[in-house]
């Protein structure tokens, strides 16, 4: 730091002396607490968090298996089923929010008083209009095409797609929507829903009489104008009894930046597909959803993999890029590694959860410690080159 060695400055990671509130989503009861618990425990900070109401019981008991393992230190984890109350109104600079949830819920917490007075420092994981790409390049039968459409259908129907990071938006170059279509169908009509606990059955319902209404009436918004090629809001047959939909594939032939799909998240087994003319185009209308978690490119094309992942690279949190050479390694787009960074700008909420040492960070203070170099080497814990 300055003329000799003797002025050292060394930046360094402090925990943050207060409470982590965490609010969950309903979808992961146990991931989404679990994950979140993880690192801020690790970072040194204690806990409180609060489950969804529609599954709270699943969360509840699982809470009670970690209090009753005796694994975590006394004081370290509170868990609150039910309303908060004032809560929140009590975080202050050295407390940390970190919610996951609707992006219209999201507003409101961050406006609050305090959180915006002491900046507390909010973590947010909200709606995701996630998409998935085919490359041009991309012939039928060919690795990439073959893991774009698996995945497709795995992402759209895993959880019922009840999840954050499913994929809603389906591209492809315009010659191959017809043929894209077809296939997707074909699979989309082999997913058997019914039961779970029958071993046939490959997708069952979703989780409440409220999703149920919100998916049927998602369907409907965002098919206007559109094709239902299969699905729909109607009932399933021989399921009318139950929280049960069709997985449903809408075509939009002329999509336009300002459509509803770049608008609107059917939270549901639901995706609408549509073709692209070129990578200038295909950006627009990625870039049109506002902001998401994670992206899926299908292609073995390096010229147009550079032009497509520098035009949509802004606008995630993590993309995921599938081809011959990683053919049987891939992991599918929605699955969340805790070494790769969850989260994503603009309306998936602009948070940053895990992505190793930065979902620690999420819990700590960076302090930039300037001094005596003996002394900020042996507080930081570095060993001096000399």
């Amino acid at each position: 730091m300055g003329r000799s060695a003797r002025l050292y400055g060394q930046h360094v990671y402090v925990p943050r002396t207060g409470v982590a509130v965490h609010i969950n989503a309903f979808n992961f009861p146990a991931w989404g607490m679990g994950e979140k618990l993880a690192v801020a425990l690790l970072a040194g900070m204690p806990v409180i968090s609060k489950p969804a109401t529609s599954t709270a019981l699943m969360a509840a008991r699982i809470a009670e298996l970690w209090v009753n393992s005796g694994a975590l230190p006394e004081g370290a984890f509170s868990f609150i089923c039910g309303s908060t109350g004032d809560l929140l109104s009590h975080l202050g600079a050295q407390d940390v929010l970190a919610f996951t949830g609707s992006s219209d819920t999201a507003l409101t917490l961050r406006r609050q008083e305090n959180l915006l007075r002491d900046s507390v420092h909010v973590n947010v994981e909200a709606d995701s209009l996630n998409s998935a790409l085919l490359g041009p390049d991309a012939g039928a039968g060919s690795e990439p095409w073959n893991m774009f459409l698996t995945d497709v259908v795995k992402e759209m129907t895993q959880k019922t797609g009840q999840k954050c990071t499913a994929i809603r938006r389906i591209y492809v170059p315009a010659d191959r929507l017809d043929d894209v279509r077809d296939e997707l169908v074909a699979r989309l009509k082999d997913v058997r829903v019914g039961n779970p606990a029958d071993e046939k059955i490959t997708m069952g319902p979703v989780a409440t009489a409220q999703q149920l209404r919100d998916v049927r009436a998602g369907i409907e918004k965002i098919s206007q104008g559109a094709e239902v090629a299969c699905g729909g809001a109607k009932p399933v047959d021989g399921l009318a009894k139950g929280y049960f939909v069709s997985p449903t594939l809408v075509v939009r032939k002329g999509p336009k930046a300002d459509d509803v799909t770049n608008k609107h998240e059917v939270f549901g087994p639901v995706a609408t597909l549509m073709p692209y003319a070129n990578p200038k185009e295909l950006t627009q209308l990625v870039a049109a959803g506002g902001g998401g978690l994670v992206s899926s490119i299908y292609s073995d094309d390096k010229a147009w993999l550079n032009e497509a992942v520098s035009g949509i690279a802004p606008w995630f949190g993590r993309l995921t890029i599938s081809g011959e050479k990683v053919a049987g390694q891939t992991i599918s787009p929605g699955t969340v590694m805790p070494g790769m960074m969850h989260g994503g700008p603009g309306r998936a909420g602009g948070g940053e959860e895990l992505g190793g040492h930065r979902g620690l960070s999420l819990y700590m203070q960076r302090v930039g410690l300037q001094g005596p170099r003996p002394f900020v080497e042996a507080f930081a814990g570095v060993k001096s080159a000399s």
